[in-house]
């Protein structure tokens, strides 16, 4: 890449007046070389050559899917709304009727998703994958070749989801099966009790297969209420039998919002000894998780994607900034700290200054993986979602121009 002039960093924080902070920028030049950053200076060396002038914009660290579906979906296709289910599992058996046939279509979907995505300036995707009676491993399959095309703009990750349940998607051998591949990362469940209906079972087989293959474990968890704490605090005890600690994630998780807070408080303690993390879409039309709650007690949150215009909902664009502003507006975030801190849900937990205001990233060494924005701040950029963006991985230009 080379050097990259005219480059705003955030630099620290000063209070302006009582309680109230302001981000202190200046202007930089960069210079790229092997995929990670080697120098930070005030200028550009004389004999600098084919500089590339970023005209002010903002670098931010790119941001990171850690829940996407690239499969089974409408986006990059012919449109489609949402035919009306009322539960997760009548939303399984429509799922059913339409995965063989929408095999065809899968890589032309998930490359035109995966475009959506990255070009908004995601340089990671934790990939959620049917693996089911119906479909097999087809789809792995079709989506480790696309996301293999695209590993000049991307680092991946592939979870085996089991949509249609653990318990028989196993029994058919198709679980162990998939986890051979040395692609695949993680293993993934869904609702141990009202889709396999069986809690023990279910964790059981899952947590087995993690331990027998070295896999990490994420577990789809839409069960409401105290059932749904139950199954929270029995992935728990399962992770610390296991020592899986930092190592299993609960997605979605929306029980946490339904229960009483020193139900909530009780767990989010145990999830924080087990060192789980949440990941959420930030849903609006339901009462979401709190996650100022969530990240005082300690608890790692990711903001995700999920799915964007399939059979499950007709909305998502893509943009990861925009679910981070979501969530500032739906917790009051919205004072200069707190805006600025709401990027870290989007980017793995790396922001330019900490919550103390000291300057942690960039620092020399760190890999070229680099958002560039028309914005003045990370918390302008979370406040209006500036759509001006440049992508920079492992320092080559996939996505943008500085205009």
């Amino acid at each position: 890449m080379g050097w990259i002039k005219n480059v705003l960093l955030e630099i620290g924080r000063e209070e302006i007046v009582k309680d109230t902070m302001e981000t202190k920028t200046e202007q930089v030049c960069l210079f790229i070389q092997d995929g990670s950053i080697k120098e930070i200076t005030s200028v550009v060396p004389e004999d600098a050559k084919d500089v590339i002038d970023a005209k002010g914009y903002l670098a931010l660290p790119t941001l990171m899917d850690n829940h996407i579906h690239l499969d089974k979906g409408h986006y990059g296709g012919k449109w489609h709304a949402v035919v009306p289910m009322h539960s997760v599992a009548e939303r399984i058996e429509e799922e059913r009727g339409f995965l063989r046939d929408a095999l065809a279509d899968t890589p032309q979907k998930a490359q035109a998703l995966i475009d959506l995505i990255t070009g908004r300036g995601a340089t990671f995707l934790r990939v959620q994958t049917n693996v089911d009676p119906v479909i097999g491993l087809d789809n792995v399959t079709a989506i480790k070749e696309v996301l293999e095309q695209n590993k000049h703009k991307l680092k991946y990750e592939i979870v085996v989801f089991p949509q249609h349940g653990t318990v028989v998607t196993e029994e058919l051998g198709l679980l162990s099966k998939s986890l051979e591949d040395e692609a695949v990362t993680t293993i993934g469940s869904v609702d141990p009790a009202t889709i396999d209906g069986d809690i023990e079972k279910s964790l059981k087989i899952t947590f087995d297969l993690a331990t027998k293959y070295q896999k990490e474990i994420d577990i789809h968890l839409h069960d409401r209420g105290t059932l749904g704490i139950f199954e929270i605090n029995r992935i728990i005890d399962y992770t610390i039998a296991t020592n899986m600690q930092g190592k299993v994630q609960i997605s979605h998780a929306f029980s946490l919002a339904d229960v009483s807070n020193d139900v909530v408080i009780a767990t989010l303690k145990r999830l924080k000894e087990a060192n789980i993390a949440i990941n959420t879409t930030v849903p609006i039309g339901m009462k979401a998780l709190s996650i100022p709650l969530l990240e005082s007690y300690g608890v790692k949150v990711n903001i995700v994607n999920d799915n964007i215009n399939d059979h499950w909902s007709p909305f998502g664009s893509g943009d990861l900034i925009e679910r981070a502003s979501r969530a500032a507006e739906c917790f009051s975030m919205t004072d200069e700290v707190s805006l600025s801190q709401a990027l870290g849900l989007v980017t793995n937990g790396i922001t330019p200054l900490d919550l103390e205001g000291n300057m942690v990233w960039p620092k020399v060494g760190d890999k070229g993986n680099i958002l560039f924005v028309k914005a003045e701040t990370s918390a302008h950029l979370i406040g209006r979602v500036c759509p001006e963006r440049v992508v920079l991985f492992e320092g080559e230009c996939v996505s943008g121009e500085f205009k």
